[in-house]
Parts: C-alpha cells; sequence; structure tokens
C-alpha cells in the first residue's frame, strides 16, 4: 500500500487514529456543504416563491394581505414536519449510521421539490392544488428534519481535534448559498420574463433546475463511508433501540437548553429574509428585483461571519460566540423599525447586512454546540429533535408573526418580538455554558477523587482556615508581623498547631500513622507530632509569606507512638476561601534516613578500607620502584668486592663502585622517606628542577638496568627554557618507571633494533613535553583503555606497573600523562608539564642544583 504524507492526512493524536486523506476529507466537507445548500435552496425557493406569488396562485383572497399569510402558513408546515423527519432520520441516523440517512433525506427532498414545480394552481384545480401543496411542503420538512443534522454530524465527526467548529460550519454555510442560489435564480426570471410567463410557468423552473443538483448530491453521498465517531459508539455498545425516548428519558434538560438556543437564529433568519422581502415589496411597494438584489449582497455577510464565528468558536468556546449573536438579534431587533421605516432602501440594505451578520454568529457555531450536548449513540436524534423543535418556536411561524404584528402593531412590535427570541436563546446558552462547567468541574472533581483515594502515595487534606482566623486576630491584637509575635512569643506556636486539623485523607495516610480508619486520623494534626509544636512553625509563617509552595521534611509520630519521618507538601492557596482544603502529600523517608546513617557509617568502614588499598597500592609501586636501587647497589657493592680481591687491588675502581653503591642506597632511602610523608600527609615543598638534568640524573640511575637489556638510550632535548616547579623524588620515580617500562617492553626485540628515546619539546601555553618512545611491541589496543589504571599490568614484572601511581602524580603537578602506540612501531608515553612561572621562581626558596 502506498505510503500517505503528513500533508496528505489528518491526524487525530488524542483519539490515536489517523483520520482520511485530505482528498477524502474534502469530500466529506463538500458533501456536507452541497447538501445542506441543495436542502436549503430547496427550502427557500419555496419561501421565496410564498413571498412572491404563492399567495395569488395558490391562496386567492379578496384581502392581499390574507393571501400572503395563507402562502406563509404553508411556508410553516414544513417546521411542524421537520421534528417529525427529525425522530425518523435520527432514529435510523443513531441505528443504522449517519451516511444511508443522508442519502435518503436528500432524495426525499428532491423529489418533493421537483413535485411542486409540476402542481397545477388553484385557478386550475381548486382546493386539491393548496393540499398538493401543503403535502409536498411537509415532505419538504419531513427532510429538512433530517438533513441539516446529517449533515453537521458527518463533518463534525471527521474533525481532527481543534477543528470541529470550523468543520461543522460547512452545514450552515449551505444556508447562505442556498439562498443566493434560490433568489439569484428567482431574480433572474425577474429581469428576463414579464410579470406574465412568470406568473405562468417562470415560478416553476427553480423547482425543476433542483433536479440535477439533487443527482450530484446524491453522487457524492453514495461514495462516502461512515463516520469514525460513530463506528466507534457502536463497537462499544449496541445501538439504542429506540434513540429518541432514551434522549427524552435521560437527556431532557439538553433537549430544552437545545431547542431554546435554536429559537433565534431562526427567527431572526425568517425575519430579515422571508417576511422583510414580503414586507418590502408590498407595504413599502418597493420593485421585487431590487429588493432581491440587496438580500443577495446582504447575505454575503452572513455567510462571511459564519466562517469567522466557528474560528472564534475554536479558538474561545462555542457559547460565547454564539451569545454574541444574541446580543446581536437584540439589537437587529431594537433597529428594525426606525432603519427599515427610514424610506431608504440603503439604510435598509445596512440593516440586512447587520442582522445577517448577527446571524452568522448565532447559527455558525451550532453545527459544533449542538451536537456536543449528546452523546454519540444517540446524537442524530437528540440534535435533530433539538434543531427541528427549536425551528417550531422560532422559525415556523417567524414570517406569519411578523406580518400579523406588523399590520396590526406595526414594526415596533415585530422589533420586540425578534428581540424576545434572542433573549431566550440567550438564555439557553448561558445556562449551556453553566451546565458545560459544573459539569468540567464534576468530572474533575471525580478525577481528583479517584487520585486521592487510590493512590499509594499519602495524600490528605488539611484545614487552614481556623488558623488564618487566628494569625488575622494576632496581627490585630499586637500588631507588627506574625513573625515577630512568635519570635517575641516562645511556645505559642502550640496554640497555633491546635488550628491545623486534617480534614480528609486517603488510605495510604491511614496505613501511614498506623490507624484503623480514616476517621481516627482526622482533626488536630497535633496529636502526631513529638512534645512540641514548634515542627509546624514553619509552615505557619510559610502561609504568612505567602508562600504557595512548602516542602519540608518533619518527624512526626504515628497512632502507636512510633516515630516516622516524612517529607511534607503543601500546595497552599492564596484563595482565603478555599484554605479549608489544602492539598498535601506525605513521602515516608524514615528508611531513607536509617539509609543515611547505615551510609554514614559504611563510608568510615569505607575509608579504613580505602587506607588499606592505598597502602597496598603504594606498596605495589614501592618494591617496583625500591627494587631497583637496591640491585644497583647490590651489584656495585660486589664489584666493589672484586676491585678490592683483585691483585694487586684496583682501588680507583673499587672506590668508584663504592660511591655508586651510596648513590643508589640514597635514592631507596629518598623512596622509602617520600612513601613514609605520603601516608602521613605531609608533603614535601616543591622545588624548582631543571627537567633535562633530571632525564639525566634517572637514566644515570638506571644503567645497570640499560646495560642488562642491551638498549641504547637516546636523550634529545629542545633549546629552550625546561625549569619546573616539582617534587623531584616524584617526578625522578615517574620517569624511571616510564623508562624501565620501556626496556623491559623490549626485551624480545633483536639486540639490534633495541633503542629508547626521550625528547622535549615545547608543548604550548607553558608547558613542556617529555616524550618516552620505546621500539618494542607495543601496547594491545584493549589494554589502552585500562593501562593507568590501579595494579593493571600486562605482565609480572612488565609494562604497566606502577602507571597509575605515575599519572597521579603527574596531574599532581598539574600535568597529564598519556599513552599510545607509535606509527612505526613501539609505545609512546607523553608527560606534559607546565613550566614554572616568574611567581614561583621568585617565591621558591629552593635553587636549582
Amino acid at each position: 500500500m502506498a505510503e500517505v504524507s503528513q500533508t496528505e492526512t489528518f491526524f487525530s493524536r488524542s483519539q490515536g487514529r489517523a483520520l482520511k486523506p485530505n482528498a477524502i476529507i474534502a469530500r466529506i466537507l463538500v458533501s456536507s456543504l452541497i447538501g445542506t445548500s441543495v436542502e436549503f435552496y430547496d427550502f427557500y425557493i419555496y419561501a421565496t416563491a410564498a413571498s412572491l406569488i404563492f399567495g395569488p396562485l395558490f391562496f386567492p383572497a379578496s384581502v392581499p394581505s390574507l393571501e400572503l399569510i395563507g402562502a406563509y402558513a404553508s411556508f410553516g408546515i414544513a417546521f411542524m414536519a421537520r421534528p417529525i423527519g427529525g425522530a425518523v432520520f435520527g432514529h435510523f441516523g443513531d441505528r443504522v449510521g449517519r451516511k444511508a440517512t443522508l442519502i435518503a433525506s436528500l432524495l426525499l427532498m428532491g423529489i418533493s421539490t421537483a413535485a411542486i414545480g409540476l402542481l397545477p394552481s388553484y385557478a386550475a384545480a381548486g382546493w386539491l392544488a393548496p393540499a398538493l401543496l401543503c403535502m409536498l411542503r411537509f415532505g419538504q420538512g419531513l427532510a429538512l428534519g433530517g438533513e441539516w443534522t446529517g449533515a453537521v454530524l458527518l463533518a463534525l465527526e471527521n474533525a481532527p481535534p481543534g477543528w470541529r467548529a470550523r468543520f461543522a460550519m460547512f452545514a450552515p454555510l449551505g444556508a447562505p448559498i442556498g439562498f443566493l442560489m434560490a433568489n439569484g435564480l428567482f431574480l433572474l426570471l425577474t429581469i428576463f420574463l414579464t410579470p406574465a410567463e412568470f406568473l405562468g410557468w417562470g415560478w416553476r423552473v427553480p423547482f425543476l433546475v433542483s433536479v440535477p443538483i439533487v443527482g450530484f448530491g446524491l453522487w457524492l453521498r453514495f461514495n462516502l463511508v461512515e463516520t469514525p465517531e460513530f463506528t466507534e459508539a457502536i463497537s462499544e455498545t449496541k445501538p439504542a433501540r429506540v434513540p429518541l425516548l432514551e434522549v427524552v428519558r435521560d437527556h431532557s434538560s439538553e433537549l430544552l437548553i437545545g431547542a431554546f438556543g435554536v429559537v433565534a437564529c431562526y427567527s431572526l433568519y425568517y425575519v430579515v429574509t422571508a417576511f422583510a422581502l414580503g414586507y418590502g415589496t408590498t407595504t413599502l411597494g418597493y420593485a421585487r428585483t431590487e429588493f432581491l438584489e440587496i438580500q443577495l449582497i446582504a447575505i454575503l455577510f452572513m455567510a462571511g461571519s459564519i466562517i469567522v464565528a466557528s474560528w472564534l468558536a475554536d479558538k474561545l468556546s462555542h457559547e460565547s460566540v454564539l451569545i454574541w449573536g444574541c446580543v446581536g438579534t437584540i439589537a437587529s431587533g431594537i433597529l428594525i423599525s426606525p432603519m427599515v421605516s427610514s424610506g431608504s432602501l440603503s439604510t435598509i440594505f445596512v440593516y440586512l447586512a447587520f442582522s445577517l451578520c448577527a446571524m452568522g454568529f448565532v447559527n455558525g457555531p451550532l453545527g459544533a454546540w449542538l451536537p456536543s450536548l449528546f452523546p454519540a449513540r444517540v446524537r442524530y436524534s437528540g440534535t435533530s429533535l433539538s434543531f427541528n423543535v427549536g425551528g417550531i418556536i422560532g422559525g415556523a411561524f417567524s414570517p406569519v408573526i411578523a406580518q400579523t404584528l406588523a399590520s396590526n402593531s406595526g414594526l415596533l412590535a415585530v422589533g420586540f418580538y425578534l428581540a424576545m427570541t434572542g433573549g431566550l436563546s440567550l438564555v439557553a446558552f448561558n445556562a449551556s455554558a453553566r451546565t458545560r462547567a459544573v459539569n468540567a468541574l464534576t468530572r474533575s472533581e471525580r478525577r481528583y477523587r479517584a487520585i486521592f483515594e487510590q493512590n499509594h502515595v499519602s495524600l490528605c487534606e488539611i484545614d487552614l482556615s481556623g488558623l488564618r482566623e487566628r494569625l488575622d486576630e494576632i496581627v490585630a491584637e499586637h500588631g507588627g508581623t506574625v513573625r515577630e509575635f512568635f519570635e517575641s512569643h516562645p511556645g505559642s506556636a502550640d496554640e497555633c498547631a491546635d488550628l491545623i486539623r486534617f480534614s480528609d485523607v486517603n488510605d495510604a495516610t491511614v496505613k501511614l500513622f498506623a490507624c484503623r480508619s480514616a476517621g481516627e486520623l482526622l482533626g488536630p494534626v497535633r496529636r502526631f507530632l513529638p512534645q512540641n509544636a514548634d515542627t509546624l512553625l514553619p509552615l505557619i509563617l510559610a502561609m504568612e509569606d505567602g508562600v504557595e509552595r512548602y516542602e519540608k521534611e518533619l518527624h512526626l509520630l504515628t497512632a502507636d507512638g512510633r516515630p516516622v519521618t516524612v517529607l511534607f507538601i503543601a500546595a497552599i492557596t492564596p484563595d482565603r476561601e478555599a484554605l479549608d482544603r489544602v492539598a498535601c502529600a506525605m513521602i515516608d523517608v524514615t528508611q531513607r534516613e536509617q539509609a543515611k546513617e547505615a551510609l554514614l557509617a559504611a563510608q568510615v568502614q569505607l575509608a579504613r578500607a580505602s587506607r588499606v588499598a592505598t597502602v597496598g597500592a603504594v606498596s605495589a609501586t614501592i618494591a617496583h620502584e625500591v627494587n631497583q636501587p637496591i640491585g644497583a647497589a647490590v651489584m656495585f657493592a660486589q664489584a666493589c668486592i672484586r676491585w678490592l680481591k683483585s691483585e694487586p687491588p684496583d682501588m680507583q675502581a673499587a672506590h668508584k663502585a663504592a660511591e655508586k653503591v651510596v648513590q643508589h642506597s640514597m635514592r631507596a632511602s629518598q623512596i622509602i622517606q617520600r612513601t613514609r610523608e605520603q601516608i602521613k600527609g605531609n608533603q614535601p615543598r616543591p622545588e624548582l628542577v631543571d627537567l633535562r638534568e633530571l632525564v639525566a640524573e634517572v637514566v644515570g640511575l638506571l644503567e645497570r638496568e640499560v646495560m642488562a637489556s642491551a638498549t641504547r638510550v637516546k636523550s634529545v632535548f629542545a633549546d629552550f627554557d625546561h625549569v619546573i616547579l616539582a617534587n623531584r623524588v616524584e617526578l625522578q620515580q615517574v620517569i624511571a618507571n616510564l623508562v624501565t617500562n620501556g626496556l623491559h617492553s623490549m626485551t624480545e626485540i633483536p639486540v639490534d633494533k633495541r633503542e629508547l628515546l626521550l625528547v622535549t619539546e615545547d608543548a604550548g601555553d607553558d608547558a613542556i613535553r617529555l616524550t618516552v618512545r620505546d621500539k618494542g611491541t607495543g601496547i594491545q589496543v584493549d589494554n589502552l583503555a585500562k593501562l593507568f589504571d590501579p595494579f593493571f599490568t600486562t605482565k609480572s614484572d612488565g609494562m604497566g606497573v606502577g602507571l597509575s601511581i605515575c599519572k597521579t602524580i603527574v596531574e599532581a603537578h598539574g600535568g597529564s600523562l598519556g599513552a599510545n602506540n607509535h606509527a612505526d612501531g613501539g609505545a609512546v608515553f607523553e608527560v606534559n608539564l607546565p613550566r614554572a612561572t616568574a611567581s614561583d621562581r621568585s617565591s621558591s626558596s629552593f635553587l636549582i642544583e
């Protein structure tokens, strides 16, 4: 299967599913828009025809206003049918699915509308004509009763999070689009046809034109799939057997709120479209074409405001935007009389534009708000019933009521009626917002209680309201601050501590304090404190200082007197009214404190063991370092004896050999003395040392080893100042150890290739680098990382012995020691040491030997 890129797919992460690719989403939204546009087109052509021609054509009477009222009455029949349609289509929409219901509703609307276009007039068929008209109008109402809800749910239940109002707005957008299509076609017909032609056959054209439009809508809907939310709902539980009954039984308050919330939308729309068109072309005497023109332009404001209102509803809340629309509806009622009666068509246009803009705000978010009142399993039935009952209250007889009020009491009464419907919906939306807030608070409290009661951490609520009152009294009686009062009245914390009470605890807290039940624990906290209550004084001062998060380790007592140490955390609210329920947590750290004590004891033992290990490590390097001068002293002593026993005795050679014995013995003594000082912690003061002389001295001391290994030792010194500040004996041992390791590494190399090279060079940053390179077998790659580990060695007497001590010594001098293999074979050790500074030279009391 081909992959779908992120730009081609909507993802709903909160629901854990990928939505449809963009092409399918576009088809869903277009289907929602086209379906309601066709439905409203069919509905509005009837409303327009009822305002313009159905009165004399189907309801002839001696008084023109009675003809218009008769036409409007047939218009209202659809609203009576809409709840029935909502119940029927809602039943199948909640049981069978959204797709099949939408196809059926669109098909019924198309058949009813096309049949109206074929009806005979009253003059041709008598009372059969209006009877058939009313029956077909009833069919339109049935269809529209299920269409709007289905189209809304089709878009809404495919919407990603945060886009529900913007997706659901495509169904309400069908209203202005359908209006433009219906009135635009009637406008063209009135322009191009004579009144006789329009009255004779022209009015039928808009009804018959709906046939191909309905066919296109059906094609779109046959290619849809079921909405994800409905599919999930029926997969979790069986569909309601009779959804309507379940809605009425379990969601009656939501039904009432939804129905009254829809009232303003219907009343405002039909007053400023159907009523205004009839009133303007009859009572006010404006030409049909020019009034249709300003309505067509004004309806664009409704379309734009639907989009804006839906966007705001996703960013803010549905109810807040709908309330703004209700305020606009009330303002429209106040303005209708002065603006429509002004005698200016421009003023009327401004009024229509403003009113239809308000209509967009009271209509756009409805598609997201109304379904949100009901769960998915009965959402179709609940939404349809609310929407259509509200349609009856606010829209079924709005044109009739408005026309009657205008005929008897003028436009001022019409405005009062319009403002009253806006106020009715405003109350409903306000009730919805309050209900939603209460439900959210209830859900939040339920989640909080579940977390509180089931948590394994000790959670509790303490009541600080009494303490707060007492602190206020202290300030009023004694003046100054609470902190000053406690400083001047030691022991006063006892009284205040008695006012801190446990008001609620969970099971973990009951177990922590070794109580039998929560009731045993509730009451003053002081019962679980040691002998004095100063333990809670920091908490009292923290509350007084306005600290919102208090955290401290407390020593408490359980119900059976056992001491327990807890980490006490309190969220102190600045709201005085909420101090009776301050949330707290207590974490038992008694074992942690015991572990700390055990750790301290272990650290003492570890320190002892460390000293033993250090002695062991020092012993290892002593055994290696002292062996060299002692062995040399023994060799020269034997040589001295041979020179003295020779005939004649070679006194000069014996004297030199004796000097060598003394020299090597002194070196062994220095090593032992330096080790003793290290163990005692008495380090000798550093002195100024010339590194070149130190290297030459070490090579001389290792003369025996060099000769025994048959190795050429070559020293190359750069031409610069080699003075460093160092412990002479320690660095001497480092160099000796590196040279010895180099000699040992070449035991398996042919004699003619054995060479040890000691080189000094400038390392930059006032540092000197000493390189000790051998041409031996090199260092195994696996051993490079652990070469300087304590006690590591590649062989019992070979490379690695003492390297850990060497590294420590060099680093103590502010330098570094590293090792690697040379590209031409053998190992390379690099010792980097800082040069002596001017201050080192001036402050040092030692001279260079």
